[in-house]
This record gives structure tokens, C-alpha cells and sequence, in this order.
């Protein structure tokens, strides 16, 4: 069935999945893993000294899968509660700057729990990290900058 132009143009505008992010215990192993049983290539690395994480995205269709660690060793084992690795958030692009999708809900940091102030601008994007009411699944809300 043909999409009408009302219906395209409120599709552009929804959110677009980026990712899955997964956190990992040891970076490498997962990466060489998740190479060799999927046949799948790393995309790219992100390497992000000011929130201690180190990431490999992987180029699996549809939507990468981000490998994700975090340096500070207490936090890790926080997080992952003894676990060597689990599912951590969905991504997701939004295409407007400003939006009502953050009302009501506590932003925070990549692997942490800790709120945060104001969303964190990487690239020419901001990011925050939340889980809003009804929704229950950590999410990763990236927006353009305004």
C-alpha cells in the first residue's frame, strides 16, 4: 500500500532506532565473540575519556549493536550486578531539537544510575539516558543540537 504524503511526512518525524547498546565486563572478548559467531565487522569505536567509556559498534542490519564498557570499575560492577554482560538500552534519533519526550522523567549518564544535569552533547547531538513512566526500558534519546 502506497504511503500518502501525511503519513510519510509523520513518519519522518518520528524517532528512527540508532541502537542497541549492550554493556560489556571486557570490551575485546565481546567484540571477538560477537565477530565471530555473527560474521559481523565493527562499524566504528568511541572512545569517550570525560563519562570513562569505551564502545564498538557493530555492523550488524537494520541497527548497530554498541558494545559499551565503562572504566570506572565500581560503577561496572554496579551495573552489571556479576553478569559479564547485559542488554542496556535502545537508542533512538529524534529529528526535532526540542520535544516533550523527556517530561517527568530523571535523565543520567551511559552505565550509571547517578541523575545528571543537563543532557551531554557528543558530536552535533545531545544524549541523555532514561527510563520514562510506561515505558520501563532504559532509553537513549539522541536529538540534534539546537
Amino acid at each position: 500500500m502506497p504511503e500518502n504524503s501525511s503519513t510519510a511526512s509523520a513518519a519522518s518525524r518520528g524517532p528512527r532506532l540508532d541502537h542497541v547498546g549492550i554493556l560489556v565486563r571486557d570490551l575485546e572478548s565481546a567484540v571477538a565473540h560477537w565477530s565471530n559467531r555473527f560474521r559481523v565487522e565493527v562499524a566504528r569505536t568511541v572512545e569517550a575519556p570525560a563519562m570513562s567509556i569505551s564502545a564498538a559498534f557493530l555492523d550488524v542490519s537494520g541497527a548497530p549493536v554498541e558494545l559499551y564498557t565503562v572504566h570506572d570499575a565500581d560503577a561496572l560492577d554496579a551495573a552489571l550486578d556479576g553478569a559479564p554482560a547485559k542488554l542496556d538500552h535502545i537508542a533512538l534519533r529524534l529529528h526535532h531539537a526540542d520535544g516533550s519526550e523527556l517530561a517527568g522523567c530523571a535523565i543520567r549518564g551511559p552505565g550509571r544510575p547517578d541523575p545528571i544535569a543537563a543532557p551531554i552533547l557528543m558530536g552535533d547531538a545531545t544524549h541523555v539516558w532514561t527510563e520514562p513512566p510506561g515505558i520501563d526500558v532504559l532509553l537513549q534519546l539522541i536529538r540534534p543540537s539546537e
